[in-house]
């Protein structure tokens, strides 16, 4: 069946009912731009966690004791498929987060921070993990009304001819089952729960004979949990995870950690001699327990192998192409394949055959929790009326730039500076067009622009200084004065960012 423009009319009508799915740090930030509207008569927020923090909840120690891994089967390709969560004794139902013991972010505090919301005074440059979570939750207290919490959206479907959207969930404490119609539903559940396991010959074998040697970075909790480990450590992957683990487990344990790179990462990574970056992995001996690479060196007693090479893009609610009954149906299955990212969407966030969904968090190399802000205050706008969308031959102009300049792949998404920066502009440049009354979001000034183009070599000098004194830097004028830091020559120039198709 295939999607109509006719769908498009769906934005013409009065909405009045909106569903949230999610309640983490993108959900609130959203929840709150679409109340401050003030235009909608009800706003229903589903989080399947107990809790708010979403990605921020620290979940390692209930997981580690049972050796489960968030990898539903090795190698991981699929999108479709449904992380269970955990029943823990004392906890209850647990979903398992990425967020491990030492986690820091890679982004200064004053670049996270929502709208009036600034960070504690003793939080350091670089925040750490709990300090993130508090952070979030008491943030999102604000909206705590709206949401009811233990309850996981299982199906999502379209009606045509109502235009409204069949949204089903589960209470995970009772079992018991709900669905209720809304006009408009916002998809805020976070891209960081699937984790991609990409195939290597020989890999399945691997893990059917050492079940307990390949795992995830969601798996990771902290560089402790590898004393024991005797034989090779080999990190798959060289973004933000890779880099990270490999440097706590080289200066915890002060032995080679090997790993393996397909390309130079534009992310920041600290160093330690005991790294070992090595190529691609062409396959998996098991005859030998080695991995030989593609430039024909091998690495020998592999011991353990941590796959940090990302996350598929998954919405398990949504329609496969069996279960299309609609139009709408159509649009909704359409939006995910093969995981690597969502199709068909305008501003990545609405799908330009039915923009009664929106879907928000999917840009990569943002400051989500800000993004969050913007992108619901842009959304709120057009669910309201206020922000017209322009013709439908616009909006696949846009999807295509993207496709032509980002690739039809998983760097669809990937909004390195200065594009993240452009993306916000033309979001805030359309709000303030809609006029006075809502929300709005954090406007970039030339200051953050300028801290925005230097994270990488900022954060570098903060974990080499960390590592040499054992303190966490307050401040970016610290680093400086301490000789570790000092501002990129580009840095000075790029205050200025000017506005492109993003």
């Amino acid at each position: 069946m295939r999607p109509s423009g006719i769908l498009l009319s769906a934005i013409g009508k009065q909405i009045k009912s909106i569903a949230v799915v999610g309640a983490g740090p993108v959900g609130a930030g959203l929840t709150k731009a679409l109340l401050h509207e003030n235009k909608f008569a009800s706003i229903k927020v589903f989080e399947k966690r107990n809790s708010f923090g979403g990605v921020w909840n620290y979940t390692k120690p209930m997981f580690k004791t049972k050796n489960i891994t968030s990898c539903p089967e090795i190698p991981c390709q699929t999108p479709h498929a449904r992380n269970q969560p955990h029943v823990h004794e004392e906890h209850g139902l647990v979903f398992q987060t990425p967020v491990y013991k030492y986690l820091d972010t890679n982004v200064p505090k004053y670049l996270m921070e929502y709208d009036n919301q600034p960070f504690p005074a003793n939080a350091p440059l670089f925040p750490l993990r709990d300090q993130v979570w508090d952070y979030v939750v008491e943030y999102s207290k604000k909206i705590e009304d709206l949401v009811v919490f233990n309850r996981e959206v299982v199906k999502l479907r379209y009606n045509d001819e109502d235009q409204k959207y069949a949204l089903s969930t589960t209470d995970l404490l009772t079992g018991q089952s709900e669905t209720e119609e809304f006009d408009a539903v916002a998809i805020a559940t976070g891209f960081y729960d699937l984790p991609f396991v990409p195939e290597r010959p020989g890999l399945k074998e691997w893990h059917e004979l050492f079940p307990t040697s390949v795992m995830h970075a969601k798996d990771f909790d902290c560089p402790e949990d590898f004393e024991n480990t005797e034989g090779a450590i080999v990190i798959i992957g060289n973004s933000a995870s890779g880099s990270d683990l490999a440097f706590e487990l080289a200066t915890h344990l002060k032995r080679p950690i090997y790993k393996s790179k397909r390309s130079e990462s534009a992310l920041p990574a600290g160093y330690d001699s005991n790294i070992r970056e090595v190529p691609d992995i062409l396959r998996f001996d098991t005859s030998t327990k080695s991995i030989e690479l593609v430039n024909g060196s091998r690495i020998e007693n592999v011991e353990k192998v941590i796959y940090c090479t990302g996350y598929l893009k998954s919405l398990p609610f949504l329609p496969k192409s069996s279960e299309v009954q609609s139009q709408g149906d159509s649009v909704l299955s359409g939006l995910i394949t093969d995981g690597t990212r969502l199709h068909n969407l305008y501003n990545h966030i609405v799908p330009y055959h039915l923009p009664t969904v929106g879907i928000l968090g999917l840009p990569k190399y943002v400051l989500p929790t800000r993004l969050s802000e913007t992108q619901g205050a842009w959304l709120a706008r057009v669910w309201s009326g206020r922000i017209q969308l322009p013709s439908l031959e616009v909006m696949k102009y846009y999807d295509n730039w993207f496709v032509e300049n980002n690739g039809d792949t998983g760097k669809y998404h990937d909004l390195n500076f200065p594009m993240d920066v452009q993306y916000s502009q033309r979001l805030n440049t359309e709000i303030r067009r809609a006029g006075n009354g809502g929300y709005f979001g954090v406007e970039w000034t030339g200051d953050q622009i300028k801290l925005r183009s230097s994270i990488k070599p900022l954060k570098e000098g903060y974990l080499a200084y960390f590592k040499d004194t054992g303190n966490r830097a307050m401040t970016v004028e610290e680093l400086i004065e301490k000789g570790y830091f000092e501002w990129p020559l580009d840095a000075l120039t790029a205050v200025q960012v000017p506005q492109v198709a993003p």
